[in-house]
């Protein structure tokens, strides 16, 4: 039979559930599948077939369709008696359809997991407008949609329902199945502009077709045995009935029973056989609990006798160095739609400033010792790390977050250097065209940089050896051996070094120079041989850095979300960026409002993706100077990330400058956009003592120019201009406004350095 429109709505008032990028009722032919498989033709029709659509001046409406249409009444126009009929059918199908939903959830099927997140969305209405009534059959319109009128955001369709269902208590009810609470997973499902505290579910990497597939598959382990019937007012219990809800009540005790005994027997057996030395029986999924971290705590792993109790970890045991990472361990958290990777095994533990380390080290000694480790902690950020079995990620952070004195807990990001690839058109771009596109010579003309300005670039390694970098660092700092010992791993990492030299590489009559040669860089190392950054590590890097007291952080780094996330809607994008990796994105703001309080200006690329910058949870802050990439013609590069926080572009493509083993090579990406906004921000801070980092940063976004014909397509900011730049701060600085005082003193400084040179010689 055709279906027919039932029910239309403007959708100004009314936000569609998202499930990470997806709309929950855009999988309407996978539930309406599902549900008619399991429970038959009635609950496959439960939910009314929706249409989204524009209507005229961009409005957008909402088409709910269903068989025979005329037969259907909205609940607020049925009388009572047909109310209370409405409520008990339909209170009877989402009882059903929760313990399956449930059921799934519970499955170790993870495309079942899956879907029995989304049946819980999907019976989700904004109100009773949702509920229709005809024939003896419920249906449901504007399923999967919340309300944004106040009222009605707490709308529970369970709740409401009850309101209207017969009290009427049978002589012997059946058993009834209970949902189980489900569990939070600490992030927000998407509906708009609300969000509302539900559960966000994994997304689905397999088609909506195979999904089916593998549920029905499965149907025979996962199908609900629940006889239940609707309970009517004259309710009639048969014997056959009663027997079966007696002898199904002491069965299952038996199995119980049974099962006690069965776990008696095997706790026996280990006892016994730990006494007799047969340690090597571990529990193969915990052995990254009992085996020593690599390096690291020997004495508090091993195998220990099963009989005694783990010893407490004590704060002086903790090491201070940020674990390398294992590539076994790198997984997309559970849910997170653009795969980013993560170490599947650590989560980072924040504590309140009003608690201390050792408040939490003795909840957690109390509860979890022998399931799990610290393993690091930065005293001067409150972070502790702890590190327990794979694949509980999601159960360890709820456990953690529970702890004394954790103010947050998030997750041990896997990040990347943002370069793109090599390409052998590089090699036919002008060596030197961002200068003058960026007018970096004629800055030159006020000040190339004074030696006391310091620019920390935080990066996966650093080739100091190379000619444009000798004689141009200060402090460098290895954060994964805590030591000043930074090397390139054999020249195999070579952004790092490129990313220094375009801030201070030196003037010495070979390849080219950094745009501010005259200052200092001082080199961070955060990487791993892989060139891989944990997210620990870039924190430890970052307040190394202002404990030196530097002038500008220069951050060419960036999550990797998954290949394909630019096809996304822009809004979704959105979505996502305000409702994933929330506390990691909150931490993040903490550390560059922290970085203002110190009086230093925070510069950090966009990102190559070609999307928001807010999907990447470093890149959600007012308080940062991010920066975009344009080409030799001032056109947006086509890889450049962009957004509302994106504040000001510098050139980005065909990048020539030094990489390691005192070579040269083109590098393109937002990588190398920032450290050349970076040593415009070091000339500024060259100007004078007196100049703060508010200064710098409005006279550099300020003075940008736009771009030509980039209308707003992309939102990267002006291109920067140093002159300008140069020229707007002394004009709002008295101080500096002498040109004749400035070359002096410019002067004065070229010699101190050519002395300090010929010294060295």
């Amino acid at each position: 039979m055709k279906s027919r429109e039932l029910f239309k709505i403007k959708l100004e008032n009314y936000r569609p559930l998202l499930w990470y990028g997806d709309t929950v009722f855009g999988r309407y032919a996978s539930i309406k599948n599902l549900l008619g498989s399991q429970f038959g033709r009635e609950f496959a029709n439960v939910l009314a077939e929706p249409s989204v659509m524009d209507g005229e001046n961009g409005v957008r409406y909402g088409v709910w369709y269903a068989e025979n249409v005329e037969e259907y009444r909205s609940f607020d126009k049925l009388g009572p008696e047909e109310q209370e009929q409405a409520a008990n059918r339909l209170s009877g199908i989402l009882e059903k359809v929760t313990a399956f939903a449930d059921q799934l959830l519970q499955s170790g099927e993870t495309s079942h997991k899956q879907m029995g997140e989304i049946l819980h969305l999907a019976f989700r209405v904004p109100g009773y407008e949702s509920i229709y009534w005809g024939n003896g059959q419920v249906i449901l319109v504007l399923w999967g949609f919340v309300s944004d009128e106040l009222s009605k955001k707490s709308f529970s369709l369970r709740d409401a329902l009850s309101r209207f269902r017969s009290q009427v208590t049978p002589p012997e009810p059946p058993t009834k199945v209970t949902p189980p609470p489900v569990p939070e997973t600490g992030t927000t499902c998407i509906t708009g502009d609300v969000k509302e505290p539900v559960v966000t579910p994994p997304p689905i990497p397999e088609k909506n077709k195979e999904i089916n597939k593998n549920v029905e598959e499965h149907e025979k382990d996962i199908k609900i045995t629940d006889e239940t019937t609707t309970v009517t007012k004259d309710v009639k219990v048969k014997k056959a009935s009663r027997w079966r809800l007696w002898w199904g009540k002491w069965w299952k005790r038996l199995l119980w029973i049974l099962l006690a005994l069965l776990l008696l027997l095997l706790l026996f057996f280990l006892l016994n056989n730990s006494r007799c030395g047969g340690s090597t029986g571990r529990d193969e999924t915990t052995h990254i609990l009992t085996n020593p971290v690599p390096g690291r705590d020997q004495d508090r792993s091993g195998d220990r006798d099963r009989q005694n109790p783990v010893p407490p970890v004590r704060r002086e045991q903790i090491p201070e160095t940020p674990l390398p990472i294992n590539r076994d361990d790198v997984r997309p958290m559970p849910g997170d739609t653009l795969q980013r990777p993560i170490v599947g095994n650590r989560l980072n533990v924040i504590i309140n400033r009003d608690n201390t380390i050792e408040e939490f080290l003795e909840d957690f000694n109390e509860r979890y010792a022998d399931q799990a480790q610290v393993v690091y902690c930065d005293t001067l950020a409150n972070l502790l790390q702890v590190q327990f079995a794979t694949d509980d990620i999601i159960v360890w952070k709820e456990r953690l977050q529970k702890l004394t004195g954790v103010r947050m807990v998030f997750t041990e990001g896997v990040f990347g250097a943002e370069v793109i690839p090599d390409e052998p058109g590089f090699k036919d771009a002008d060596e030197s065209y961002y200068f003058k596109l960026i007018r970096v010579f004629q800055g030159w003309d006020v000040t190339m940089g004074r030696e006391d300005v310091v620019v920390a670039v935080i990066d996966n390694a650093f080739d100091l050896e190379h000619e444009e970098l000798k004689g141009q660092c200060v402090s460098p700092w290895n954060i994964m051996t805590n030591s000043p010992d930074v090397n390139t791993y054999g020249g195999t990492q070579r952004h790092g070094t490129h990313v220094a030299s375009l801030v201070v590489g030196a003037i010495n009559g070979v390849g080219v120079s950094g745009i501010a040669p005259g200052c200092k860089v001082m080199p961070i190392q955060v990487g791993v041989e892989d060139g891989s950054m944990p997210t620990s590590a870039i924190i430890k890097g970052f307040l190394y850095a202002l404990k030196q007291g530097v002038q500008v952080i220069s951050i060419s780094i960036g999550s990797n979300p998954r290949e394909g996330t630019d096809q996304l809607p822009w809004d979704v994008q959105e979505q996502i960026g305000q409702t994933t990796f929330v506390e990691e994105g909150m931490f993040w703001n903490e550390l560059y409002v922290y970085a203002e309080e110190c009086g230093v200006l925070v510069v950090e690329c966009a990102g190559n993706e070609n999307i928001l910058t807010v999907v990447d949870p470093m890149k959600r802050s007012d308080k940062v100077l991010y920066v975009g990439a344009v080409g030799e013609n001032a056109e947006p590069a086509w890889f450049s990330n962009f957004g509302k926080y994106v504040s000001i572009c510098a050139p980005g493509m065909s990048i020539y400058n030094a990489i390691p083993d005192n070579k040269y090579d083109f590098l393109q990406g937002t990588s190398m956009s920032t450290p050349i906004v970076a040593g415009a921000a070091a000339l500024l801070f060259s100007l004078g003592d007196d100049v703060k980092f508010t200064d710098v940063k409005e006279a550099l976004v300020k003075t940008a120019i736009p771009l030509p014909g980039n209308g707003v397509r992309k939102q990267i900011g002006n291109l920067l201009q140093v002159d300008k730049a140069m020229a707007y701060l002394q004009k709002n600085n008295p101080l500096l406004a002498d040109p004749c005082t400035r070359k002096i003193d410019s002067l004065e400084r070229e010699i101190e350095r050519l002395k300090k040179q010929l010294n060295q010689h």
